[in-house]
């Protein structure tokens, strides 16, 4: 049986408790918790839980470069194997990435909805943008919630 999207609220469906991070944390402590939280993108937030940006986990190979994915080379970072076999400049290089904070990688200026925004008009954001979540604010653009493809698709039921 499927539910009638038209008259549901991006309110209804959001996860309220959401994971966010300020833009001082660091990368390695990001891609930890989007690992063990098991989620694909953690809002960035002000001093007063103001949306000021996303990271995703597209973030850690596009901002990462060299196709490289920041969490698994942060992993073998720990464990002290990369620095065993870099040169002089590559050591330095990765020492970079170590200390890179969630500024360093988050969109800036991401998209946000309403909590009162009807889930058609997200579902037309999601296609027309190609995203996956969206941070939901209030008017002030203060974080409540996160909505995510995957919430809307769980509503679909065959």
């Amino acid at each position: 049986m499927k539910k009638n999207l038209d008259s549901m609220k991006v309110a209804d469906v959001m996860t309220k408790d959401v994971i966010a991070v300020s833009e001082n944390d660091k990368i390695g402590d990001i891609a930890q918790l989007l690992t063990t939280k098991k989620i694909h993108s953690v809002p960035v937030v002000d001093d007063e839980n103001r949306v000021i940006g996303i990271i995703t986990e597209t973030d850690f190979f596009t901002k990462g470069g060299d196709n490289l994915y920041i969490p698994s080379f942060i992993d073998l970072m720990r464990k002290n194997k990369l620095f065993k076999v870099a040169s002089l400049k590559r050591k330095m290089q990765l020492k970079k990435i170590m200390k890179a904070s969630a500024k360093d990688i988050m969109s800036k200026g991401c998209i946000t909805i309403s909590p009162e925004a009807d889930l058609n008009e997200l579902l037309e954001i999601l296609k027309k943008k190609g995203l996956h979540s969206v941070p939901v604010v209030n008017e002030y653009g203060i974080l409540k919630g996160i909505i995510t493809l995957a919430d809307i698709i769980s509503l679909i039921k065959v």
